[in-house]
């Protein structure tokens, strides 16, 4: 695609994507026309920039309407040229002077620049009169946009006669875009506020006596007591999707006639390079992407990095009077006490939340001094006893420390907080000082090193206190966070292509788009494609030629929000601003500073917060985990208290308060749904004969961990398990799968990770052992670069475990287990299955995400090419003589298996004859790949109730613990406690914060269907559409409220669309939609407007209604009760057995009452332009029953609509996630046949 030429500030907007949620846009700082960089340009200058606003004896064009040309009158303007051009649009001929309006009192008063303020301009500018007329008129322009902005009078204002002209303008240019708009003062006004907002000269003759009149005018309005004043049009530079802050410039709240402030999103400046040009006008781009194609739109430069800002706009429409607080009352902010808003600033906080790189480098400077010192050669190694001849030393330093360790700690990225080093050079020190008198050679050196690093830290922690301080005064910056632009990490994009099975799409690649943006193709793929053969998609069929060309260098930034109180710009990630919940636009927002301010003065009690973790439905299997974790955490923390206070000579009070730094640990399961695993095609062609399971079906449940950290329940860990009961076929009777599990490193205190994931995992295998499960399968494979199993984009400073590591942590938990009679023999595949001559590959566990499949299926693969190729003819004799010698013996062998079966199935390929059969050759290959390796494919036996006394065997040092620490032994049924018949019954129900009991549910017979997490390949995919990142702290706080909110809202749409001219995120009631441009919405208000600008499309827009799904949790089945859980459990299976009758029934008078209903219902779903995605409630009930029946039918052609696509659907989400299976399963081979010739040779 062709580059653009960058235009100029606040005249530039393209439509870009509006799916995504808000992005950035990488656009060039437009020079100013007289070659200097707009952000240089402080003032008006003569010149090229004067010559914007000529004489009027230079223009001969007419007077708009309503304004007089008389003697007082502001001159003509003219625009401002685009760079390069040199054509100049003519404007208004002039325009009454505001210093000769009437004023009236109220809101509406229309200041005016008196002499008292125009003699702050200078001599300079008097000396020629062109160029102060040129300032003058600014001044007047500025005035009467203020005015026309804040006005509230509908019919004949009084305070101006150009009142309604300037309205009207104002109201063209909040949505002009048109680098060379026609519109008379469109482009001149453009530019003035462009200024206005960019200046910061004290001293401009335009903007500082407009600043100080407006002033001037707000201390009047407040000394009046009227309501509702703002002065941020006057206040330093904000950024604004207008030239001037509309909070302030709006109507009044109190008015009936207007709406509420809307918060609107906003565009920034190039993602490339910060620009330090502030916002210009009203214009607003709508793009949302950065291409190396150059911009695709260049929104007005903001004061601030203002991508996908919140902001308020001018009213449209009449409303009904103020908004609700209902919407405050419900934000997680405002549910913070002082402590927890006080912890959630600090955690903010850049100067001592360093990020990895700096935090190594400033402190490797440190360091480097005291290790470069003259006596730093003491302290740069550890402390040899034996060679020094200290046979006492670690009887009296108990931790000891050096500087050569902590330089390798720096190194490897051990230290998380300055804190942390500062510790372990004092340390160093301390501890010389404490095994050596004072006043020895050793106690003064070290001395003089800790003196010398106080000092240096004390610099150290000054320049990075200064560093925050100077960011925190950039008025682009966050007030929160000190940081301007934030960039996210890039999408990802996997190819629909045949040769690629769902292979990622190369970074600055480029691709080919379509099928409504749902589908790619990398360009190896797109080539292949038949100009003449339709493409069949799940959905719709399309042509090679409707597939659009893009390159993946997307690169989108972190959205913004104004505080209402404040008025300053913060991240709506760093102030936890949820965008779902900002209804119409109007929900009333205060940052943290504001708030914390409010709650210190005031001291109300905080509203309750929105649900949360503690919220989600209970099961019987999170109950169990959380309360064994909850235990175990107890006792962990207060030994932890112990040593510190022992270790640190600290009173055990703080101690406690010191490792109680974290919030309490919440464990709940989120799905828990029937699944099938299909067996692939080549291992059931092989093993037919053996009459081998088509398919495995399993219980896949998910389980979360939270923590509440700085008042928000912080999503830290996620485990996948998949569970074949009784029911199951051999080979996976009774056993659980440990598939996938992901966790991020903010857990608090942090050195509790290892420890609290082991013991979720032990009591895990603990209750599967209760269940009846006999064995658990763990494939010890940590994920590739780039690649993720559940949580996107992790800590840069959380490294991936190396095989071995990853290995030894499962060993670990598993040596616990056996410790606890929990676990008997832990054993490998290998040992158990391969080494054993006598089994085939049908005794294998046949395991979704595991190794095992996608192994076999490329073996089978390879014996048959490489049998074919191989034999020739004389194979085709050998295949002859076997087949006589088979009929020979009547057909089958002694085991009685059918010979033409196996020679059909390809097992005798590369066996000479049947005597020669003595193993499966699937196995035997298989066997030798997996060798090097066998130790990562662990099987340990569980102690069930059926359990055999050889899978209890363990090793002698677990015995003899076992005999020694007896009270450690987890019975097989903990005592439970009967009724007065002597029956077990169920333990008492938790209680709610009033007293009242709470569901449990019962995971085993009792689905949980979470669309988003019912795999975790549609969570990744979650978090990717919607920026949904844990690699901070602050972005895994924002990740995890959004995701307990859609946990709470599962019915709310998981995406949502935004409109290509305002950028607002469509919630609710309609969106026009473009079927022939890619994701083209408008909102309602922006498709009523007139002057909207639509960019390049023309085509006729489709009203599509969009359901309001609210934050009322009605999607959760958390607060529903027994009776209405068994209710709605019974619904759902009478709808789903009468969608599939009416689906099948041909009958004009069917018996069933219900069945013309449900065809009405199905016919609706097939012919509904609103769609599921369009907020239709019946299509979206007819959907879940749809996705329901498609989990569990098993038709090879099901007559129900749309079962085979949801069943193609889901097996385009198993492909993506075996595509990263098999990845890991292949450089996991390449790794162990490289380290196996490495020893060869």
């Amino acid at each position: 695609s062709s580059s653009r030429s960058p235009v100029p500030n606040g005249m530039g907007g393209m439509p870009g994507n509006n799916r995504m949620m808000p992005g950035s846009s990488s656009q060039q700082q437009p020079p100013s026309s007289n070659g200097m960089n707009s952000s240089q340009s402080g003032g008006f200058q003569s010149g090229s920039m004067g010559q914007a606003f000529q004489n009027p004896s230079q223009s001969g064009m007419p007077p708009p309407n309503n304004m007089p040309n008389n003697s007082s009158s502001m001159q003509q303007f003219s625009s401002m040229p685009p760079p390069g051009q040199q054509q100049q649009q003519q404007q208004p001929r002039s325009m009454q002077s505001s210093s000769q309006q009437g004023s009236s009192s109220g809101t509406n008063d229309m200041p005016s620049i008196g002499a008292s303020a125009n003699s702050s301009q200078g001599s300079a500018s008097r000396r020629n009169d062109s160029e102060w007329q040129k300032v003058r008129h600014k001044q007047q322009r500025l005035l009467l946009l203020r005015h026309a902005s804040r006005c509230q009078y509908t019919g004949k204002c009084p305070v101006t006669p150009h009142c309604a002209s300037m309205k009207k303008l104002w109201e063209h240019i909040a949505h002009c875009k048109n680098q060379q708009c026609t519109v008379s003062h469109c482009m001149s006004s453009r530019y003035v506020l462009s200024h206005y907002r960019r200046c910061k000269d004290a001293r401009c003759p335009a903007c500082a006596p407009v600043r100080e009149t407006i002033r001037k005018s707000h201390e009047k309005e407040k000394g009046r007591g009227a309501p509702g004043l703002d002065t941020s049009f006057d206040a330093a530079p904000k950024p604004s999707s207008s030239g001037f802050d509309q909070s302030s410039m709006g109507a009044s709240s109190t008015s009936p006639e207007y709406a509420p402030a809307l918060k609107r999103t906003k565009m920034d400046h190039p993602a490339t390079a910060p620009s330090s040009a502030p916002l210009s006008d009203p214009a607003r781009s709508s793009s949302s992407q950065v291409t190396s194609a150059g911009p695709a739109a260049v929104p007005p430069s903001p004061s601030k990095p203002a991508q996908g800002m919140m902001k308020a706009v001018p009213p449209a429409t009449k409303s009904q009077g103020p908004q609700s607080k209902g919407n405050e009352d419900r934000s997680l902010l405002n549910g913070f006490t002082v402590e927890e808003l006080t912890t959630h600033l600090a955690s903010l906080n850049r100067a001592s939340q360093l990020p990895p790189a700096k935090l190594k480098q400033k402190c490797s400077e440190v360091l480097k001094g005291l290790q470069t010192h003259q006596h730093g050669w003491v302290f740069n190694c550890p402390v040899d006893p034996v060679e020094l001849g200290l046979p006492d030393y670690f009887e009296v330093i108990k931790k000891p420390m050096d500087l050569g360790t902590i330089h390798k700690k720096l190194d490897s990225g051990a230290y998380h907080a300055i804190e942390d080093f500062q510790t372990d050079v004092n340390l160093t020190f301390d501890n010389a000082m404490t095994y050596n008198e004072k006043g020895t050679v050793v106690y003064d050196m070290a001395k003089e090193l800790k003196d010398k690093f106080e000092a240096d830290y004390k610099k150290l922690v000054a320049q990075l206190n200064a560093e925050d301080k100077e960011r925190r005064e950039n008025d682009r910056a966050c007030v929160l966070c000190g940081c301007e632009k934030r960039l996210f990490e890039p999408p990802v994009f996997f190819c629909n292509g045949i040769n690629c099975a769902s292979k990622r799409i190369r970074r600055n690649s480029h691709f080919y788009i379509g099928g409504n943006n749902q589908y790619f193709w990398c360009n190896q793929c797109f080539n292949e494609l038949d100009d003449g053969t339709p493409i069949e998609l799940i959905d719709l069929t399309i042509q090679k030629a409707d597939l659009l060309k893009k390159k993946n260098d997307e690169v989108h930034e972190e959205s913004w929000v104004q505080c209402d109180v404040c008025e300053k710009w913060i991240h709506q990630i760093c102030g936890l601003f949820n965008t779902r919940q900002n209804k119409e636009h109007h929900s009333e927002y205060c940052c943290p500073l504001c708030l914390l301010e409010k709650r210190k003065s005031n001291s109300p009690s905080p509203p309750p917060k929105p649900p949360g973790a503690a919220d989600l439905p209970r099961t019987k299997l999170s109950e169990f985990l959380e309360k064994h974790v909850e235990s175990k955490i107890g006792a962990k923390r207060e030994q932890m208290a112990q040593d510190k206070a022992k270790a640190e000579d600290i009173p055990i009070e703080k101690a406690r308060k010191i490792v109680n730094s974290g919030g309490p640990v919440i464990i709940r399961q989120v799905t828990s749904m029937d699944r099938k695993l299909e067996v692939r095609e080549k291992m059931l062609q092989r093993y037919a004969h053996k009459k081998y399971p088509e398919e495995f079906p399993f219980r896949c449940k998910c389980i979360v961990v939270f923590q509440q950290i700085d008042g928000v329940d912080v999503v830290l860990f996620a485990l996948y398990v998949y569970e074949h009961g009784e029911d199951n076929p051999p080979p996976n009777q009774r056993c659980v799968y440990i598939s996938y599990l992901d966790s991020v490193h903010f857990m608090r205190p942090r050195r509790m990770r290892t420890f609290v994931y082991h013991e979720i995992l032990i009591a895990y295998l603990d209750y599967a052992r209760r269940r009846g499960f006999a064995t658990a399968h763990i494939w010890a494979c940590p994920p590739l670069k780039g690649d993720d199993y559940i949580f996107y984009a992790k800590p840069e400073d959380q490294k991936t475990p190396r095989d071995s590591r990853l290995r030894q942590w499962y060993i670990d938990m598993l040596v616990v287990c056996q410790k606890r009679s929990i676990v008997g023999k832990v054993t490998n595949m290998y040992d158990l299955y391969f080494a054993d001559e006598s089994l085939d590959a049908t005794a294998v566990p046949y395991l979704e995400g595991d190794y095992f499949p996608g192994e076999a299926e490329n073996i089978i693969k390879m014996l048959e090419e490489g049998g074919g190729k191989k034999g020739g003819a004389s194979g085709k004799k050998k295949k002859q003589k076997n087949q006589s010698k088979s009929k020979n013996r009547g057909g089958t062998r002694s085991t009685g298996v059918d010979e033409e079966a196996l020679i059909a199935s390809g097992m005798m390929d590369g066996v000479k004859d049947f005597n020669e059969l003595d193993r499966d050759q699937v196995m035997v290959k298989l066997g030798e790949t997996i060798q090097p390796m066998k130790e990562s494919f662990i099987v340990a036996f569980l102690n069930w109730e059926g359990a055999k006394k050889e899978d209890m065997e363990v090793p002698e040092a677990i015995a003899k613990y076992r005999e020694e620490n007896p009270n450690e032994k987890v019975a097989l049924k903990s005592g439970t406690k009967r009724d007065a018949d002597g029956k077990e019954r169920e333990e008492d129900a938790p209680l709610d914060k009033d007293g009242r009991p709470i569901k449990v549910i019962d995971d085993d017979a009792e689905d949980l269907d979470c669309e988003f997490l019912n795999n975790r390949q549609a969570f990744l995919n979650l978090c990717r559409g919607n920026h949904y990142q844990f690699d901070e702290l602050r972005r895994a706080k924002h990740t995890s409220m959004m995701v307990l909110w859609h946990l709470h809202n599962r019915d709310a749409p998981k995406f949502v669309q935004q409109c290509v001219a305002c950028n607002r995120e469509i919630l609710s009631g309609k969106r026009y939609h473009c079927n022939s441009c890619p994701d083209y919405d408008l909102c309602e208000q922006c498709y009523r407007d007139p002057k909207t600008n639509r960019g390049n499309c023309n085509h006729k827009l489709q009203p599509i209604a969009v359901e309001s799904n609210g934050d009322d949790g009605q999607g959760s089945t958390s607060g529903l009760t027994e009776a209405q859980r068994k209710q709605r459990q019974r619904n759902l299976l009478l709808h789903i057995q009468l969608i599939e009758h009416a689906s099948r029934c041909n009958s004009t008078s069917c018996s069933s009452t219900n069945c013309a209903k449900m065809k009405n219902y199905l016919q609706h779903a097939r012919t509904c332009k609103t769609k599921v995605q369009g907020g239709c409630r019946i299509c979206k009930r007819i959907w879940t029953l749809l996705r329901i029946h498609a989990q569990k039918c098993k038709e090879p052609v099901c007559p129900i609509p749309q079962c085979m696509g949801i069943r193609e659907k889901m097996r385009e989400l198993q492909k993506q996630q075996q595509a990263m299976d098999d990845r890991r399963r292949l450089e996991m081979n390449r790794h162990y046949r490289m380290g196996v010739a490495g020893g060869a040779a």
